[in-house]
């Protein structure tokens, strides 16, 4: 930019300011406008307390189900234990109105053998009755 256009832009400005008021002090960056600082910005309060919620329903489900897993451990036996958690999986995870997405997250979170637990099972499967 040469000398008489930034000399033309600034006669402008001063003819926009109103009487009395004092012109603006140059920035101290050039590049303010186009590099926007974020340190400041805060997100909003609508999605704070939504994080929230899904935060606490996310440690509420962990929390039921560390709970679960104590009272079937508690049970005097296995047939005992896999009875009350097909009763509790039953009536209080899936809601009287079952969804895919609710029947395939019981299925994959609570009917699940480990790999060994599943070779055991097998293997006593193929086993001959006598």
């Amino acid at each position: 930019m040469d000398r008489s256009t930034q000399q033309q832009r600034k006669k402008r400005r001063e003819s926009k300011r109103k009487p009395g008021q004092k012109p603006k002090k140059p920035s101290s960056r050039s590049d303010e406008s186009l590099h926007p600082s974020y340190t400041n910005l805060q997100p909003p309060y609508a999605a704070v307390c939504r994080q929230r919620y899904h935060d606490s329903l996310v440690e509420y489900e962990k929390q039921f189900n560390r709970e679960l897993k104590s009272l079937e451990l508690m049970q005097n036996s296995a047939y005992d234990s896999m009875r009350f958690h097909r009763h509790f999986a039953i009536t209080t995870l899936w809601p009287p109105l079952h969804t895919r997405k609710e029947i395939e997250f019981v299925l994959d979170k609570f009917f699940r053998h480990s790999e060994r637990q599943t070779r055991r099972l097998h293997d006593i499967m193929k086993a001959p009755v006598y």
